[in-house]
């Protein structure tokens, strides 16, 4: 049985309250306070006028590792490599091998990839990636002089050539003279001059190109029955992300005065983790500032038959039937029978929160013993004790031993 629009967005709505992502409120918060940690951002705990210093543990052991990663995938020449099974496949292979790498590295800037997409796994536990095919128009104006009529007739015949500008005359080098002569020797009706053509045209290419991009842990929504970090086989993945409406005009072939019409809101978009990472607001402004819209590119698989839905607002843009999903994920640590791993913060969050208040306690110390508290009788000039300096004078009245007592003098 066939589903209306307004079923399947009712059913993809209860895939999203349900699924690992922005809905999901221990798994935001653990990510949101990775980020915090790696920032080095208060714990919350401070005491006005004692030691505020952060330790940055999960930072040093994150960037630490990152370099090792990286040196596996993007030191050498190539990223990947395809291995012959049978003697006639070598150089389908090299070719192979040489076009993905060329695709990856060159074409999609693969060392940022790579170091994005493993950074986001050891900070928030799982890194994201998303390959697609995609086509865009190539526009190129071209000017000719002095065509003849073939070559205007060669030239316009291509689908992708449009005229924009056509200029015909006679050609200055035709002899009339000399064509009447010939006409009375051969006995030739007289030919008409030829012509000659001043051209403008506008050349229209479509051109596709394979594109891998980053996918910010956050925007990226998973069914909770989804075993391991491979995609291929999950029953609901989503893909959330702010598009400008000529963007997703672009795209998708809508409309820019029918997305105009849909209603959309960005907040759901901006969780904890997104905040966290959103040191300078940049998300708020690009939503607001910039006319942006939520898009929702989902993957729902229903009784064996995977469809992708494109959603706006409450609005389904695009659908196809696809058998793929297009994305890959990675993990530092995979938890058997489960989607979201461990990563390196949370190895080390506790041991960043352990350092940091025993450097507080030594700074606090060494604070009281250097500026330690004292108690003061009247004869004591009360500037002279509140200016702290070294050598500085103290003015007493009578006996300084019997006016002046430090209080819990501290040992370092």
């Amino acid at each position: 049985m066939k589903l209306s629009d307004s079923e399947i967005i009712y059913k993809i709505e209860q895939e999203e309250q349900i699924a690992y992502g922005v809905n999901d409120a221990s798994l935001s918060d653990d990510r949101a306070a990775a980020i915090d940690y790696y920032l080095g951002e208060p714990f919350g705990n401070e005491v006005e006028g004692r030691s505020q210093v952060v330790s940055f543990d999960v930072q040093d052991t994150i960037e630490s590792a990152l370099p090792q990663l990286l040196k596996v995938f993007v030191s050498g020449d190539q990223v990947v490599t395809f291995d012959p099974k049978n003697p006639e496949d070598v150089d389908a292979a090299e070719q192979e091998t040489d076009y993905v790498n060329h695709v990856v590295m060159e074409k999609n800037n693969g060392f940022n990839i790579f170091y994005v997409w493993f950074k986001d796994a050891l900070l928030s536990k799982n890194g994201y990636v998303k390959a697609y095919y995609e086509e865009e128009q190539d526009i190129e104006e071209e000017k000719y002089e002095g065509l003849t009529d073939g070559q205007v007739a060669m030239l316009v015949q291509d689908e992708n050539v449009e005229v924009l500008e056509h200029t015909a005359y006679d050609d200055p080098s035709f002899n009339p003279e000399e064509a009447i002569a010939q006409s009375m020797m051969t006995g030739e009706p007289l030919p008409p001059a030829p012509q000659l053509h001043d051209i403008k045209i506008r050349v229209t290419e479509t051109k596709g190109k394979i594109c891998i991009k980053n996918v910010a842990p956050e925007n990226i929504m998973v069914s909770v029955d989804t075993e391991g970090p491979s995609l291929l086989h999950a029953r609901f993945v989503q893909h959330r992300e702010l598009m400008s409406i000529a963007e997703i005009s672009e795209t998708f072939g809508v409309s820019q005065k029918k997305l105009q019409g849909i209603m959309t809101d960005t907040q759901d978009l901006f969780e904890q983790e997104s905040n966290a990472r959103d040191i300078y607001d940049e998300e708020y402004d690009r939503a607001v500032e910039l006319s942006q819209l939520l898009v929702k590119d989902t993957y729902y698989k229903d009784n064996d038959k995977r469809m992708r839905y494109v959603i706006v607002g409450n609005e389904i843009i695009y659908r196809e039937e696809t058998d793929t999903v297009p994305f890959a994920c990675l993990t530092p640590m995979i938890m058997p029978h489960r989607h979201i791993g461990r990563s390196y913060a949370d190895l080390t969050m506790d041991i960043q929160l352990t350092k940091s208040a025993l450097l507080r306690g030594q700074l606090d110390n060494m604070y009281l013993a250097n500026n330690g508290r004292y108690a003061i009788s009247s004869r004591v000039n009360l500037d002279d004790m509140l200016t702290s300096r070294p050598g500085g004078i103290v003015r007493v009245e009578g006996d300084p031993m019997s006016a002046i007592m430090q209080i819990g003098r501290a040992h370092v």
